[in-house]
């Protein structure tokens, strides 16, 4: 009897032993299903392109896992460049592609941008792809950018840009216009040559402060119908100050921050004569510069001892400008217990 009872014993040991084999062996083989992602290719290139131009690709890959992939995000190095899967899960053994267009408005030159996929394949989670081109310009603005000045609010600046072809495109401007209204745009013939003259005025009645955009001229080339032309400038007075408010935002009672602004004088023998500050909580320390008569540094400290709260204060700047002869600059914030 106890050889039979040690009989069985062994057997349903043996037994257990082999159920617990194949149990971990299914979960072995389970948890072995994984996804990976397979490209054909993980780099290409437009060759040469025009300046203007859009171009595409398509990225072809492959789940050549066991298990469901799953594209979570595609990321691309600059707004340029605009990326999208077909599909964003793809079982075992199918294909998909990432769409890649890229805009070459901005760029002349040789470029390179790259492409974030973001998967669930443990072993590439984040695979980079590139695209590249050499972008050329078969229209051309001289400058290429324009710098309208520094200007006194009041007065306007007329500048010049040189249109061209590089190749023997009988150029011909269809149309030119700019992303803002301070500017007036004329554009003529430059004589007998293959050439225009694009005039570009600033208005009178232009705020004070800086401003920017796009100067966008159209014209007949079928390789490059857009010529872009980036412009910059700033409408000043006699004094400006930046920033024009000071916000503290919200601070904890005991903490002393410091703000700091600058005032630039832009008219010769304008002086700044006496600072006024409000409230007492708040400090002022004039920093010197280099160019103490154009640059003045202003830090502003807000006292430890400020009350919790709201606060509203002010610095007014006294010059001897006759057309502002008085600067006052806001200051505000919250102050918060602990």
């Amino acid at each position: 009897m106890r050889t039979k009872s040690l009989s069985r014993f062994f057997y349903f040991l043996t037994a257990a032993a082999l159920l617990a084999l194949w149990l971990g062996h299914c979960l072995t083989a389970e948890t072995r299903k994984t996804p990976r992602i397979t490209f054909e290719e993980d780099t290409y290139h437009f060759g040469d392109v025009y300046r203007g131009d859009k171009v595409s690709h398509s990225f072809v890959f492959e789940n050549t896992g066991s298990d469901d992939l799953v594209i979570e995000n595609v990321k691309t190095s600059c707004g340029c460049t605009v990326a999208a899967p077909t599909r964003k899960s793809i079982p075992p053994g199918a294909a998909a592609m990432i769409e890649i267009t890229l805009r070459t408005g901005s760029f002349r030159g040789d470029i390179n941008k790259t492409i974030t996929v973001i998967s669930n394949d443990s072993e590439n989670p984040n695979y980079i792809l590139t695209v590249g081109a050499h972008v050329k310009e078969e229209v051309v603005a001289k400058p290429r950018n324009l710098w309208l000045d520094q200007i006194k609010q009041g007065l306007s600046v007329t500048k010049d840009v040189e249109i061209k072809p590089v190749s023997d495109l009988k150029l011909k401007i269809t149309k030119a216009r700019a992303t803002s209204p301070l500017l007036k745009l004329r554009y003529k013939k430059k004589g007998e040559e293959n050439a225009y003259v694009l005039s570009v005025t600033t208005r009178k009645d232009a705020p004070l402060g800086r401003f920017s955009g796009d100067i966008q001229v159209f014209t007949n080339s079928s390789k490059q119908r857009l010529l872009v032309i980036p412009f910059f400038g700033e409408i000043t007075s006699d004094v400006s100050v930046f920033p024009e408010e000071v916000s503290y935002g919200v601070v904890r009672r005991g903490e002393e921050v410091v703000k700091q602004i600058l005032v630039t004088v832009h008219k010769n023998g304008i002086q700044l004569k006496e600072f006024k500050l409000e409230p007492d909580y708040l400090s002022l320390q004039v920093i010197p510069t280099d160019t103490k008569d154009y640059l003045h540094r202003l830090k502003i400290t807000l006292g430890g001892d400020m009350p919790p709260g709201r606060f509203n204060g002010t610095l007014t700047i006294h010059t001897t400008s006759k057309d502002q002869p008085v600067l006052t600059i806001p200051i505000y914030g919250v102050v918060k217990e602990g």
